[in-house]
This record gives structure tokens, sequence and C-alpha cells, in this order.
């Protein structure tokens, strides 16, 4: 039915869900699905700002160019855990991104002709009274602003005890 899936992934516990729904589950039953994994790094850290950036630009764009560096670096982290995790992974395509969420998948999902896009479980955050923080990137989808410009089914992975 389908045959080629976006699995939307960010490393946090939902995310990792939507990952195992997609590699042990689906693709196990269906080895000829072609599956992009997209991390998206939402746009608005680019609009960080801080009193030593007023001195220069220069410091400003050097520091940008940094983060961008380090976040690319962990998504590869990220994907590598997937790969190890999850032997039929290793075909799978990995894309990162920066831009704005609902915009990113859609635009991925209609650029790789996905007829299907996997996210995980909105799980609330266990970062509150907790020293122990949760793997992932912070941003989370708008869901009715995704729902609004769909170009395929949207699967949302269903929440299970352990992921990992």
């Amino acid at each position: 039915m389908f045959t080629s899936i976006l699995l939307c992934t960010h490393g946090t516990t939902g995310a990792r869900q939507a990952e195992r729904l997609v590699f042990a589950k689906l693709l196990k039953k269906n080895p000829e699905l072609q599956v992009t994994v997209l991390t998206i790094i939402d746009q608005d850290w680019q609009n960080m700002t801080g009193d030593d950036w007023l001195n220069s630009s220069k410091t400003h764009t050097t520091f940008l160019d940094h983060v961008e560096k380090q976040m690319g670096e962990e998504n590869e982290e990220d994907w590598q855990r997937i790969r190890d995790k999850y032997p039929s992974a290793l075909k799978a395509q990995f894309v990162g991104k920066v831009g704005a969420i609902e915009e990113t998948i859609v635009s991925e999902a209609e650029k790789r002709e996905c007829d299907l896009i996997v996210i995980g479980p909105y799980l609330k955050s266990r970062r509150l009274f907790n020293l122990n923080m949760e793997k992932g990137l912070k941003a989370r989808i708008d869901a009715i602003k995704l729902h609004k410009i769909l170009p395929c089914p949207l699967l949302i992975a269903p929440v299970v005890e352990s992921a990992d």
C-alpha cells in the first residue's frame, strides 16, 4: 500500500517510538519500503541574541556557524544510534534540515514523493524538577498547523512502555 515513508525524529522518547514502529514493525513486514529519516532543527534557534553579539557581526556569525556544526554532529550521532539499533535502517536515507517544522515536513514529503509520514506521540516532558535531561530537540509540532497542509496520510506511533 505504501512505498515511501518519511520518518520524523528528533531523539526524544516519543520520536523513538516512531522509529521503533517504522524499523521494527513496518519495514520488517514490508522490506521494500523506502524510508527517509528526517531530523528538523527549528529555525528559531537562529534568532538567538545576546549582549556579547552586539559588539561584532563576525562574532555572531562565528557562533551561529559553531552551533549549526554542533547540531549536525548531534544529528549524526543520533542517526548512528538508529543504525546500530535497527539493521534495516542501514538502507534508509538520513536528512537533516533547518526550517519551520511543519513546512519542512511537508516540503520533504512532497520532494521525496512520500505516501506516509510517521511521527511520535506527544508525551509530557519529564524535564520539570528532573536533573536528568531527556535527549533530543525541544521544539514540537503544531498539530493543527501540520494537519492543514499535509500532502499524504500521517501516522502517529502509539504510546508504548519502552521504545528503547
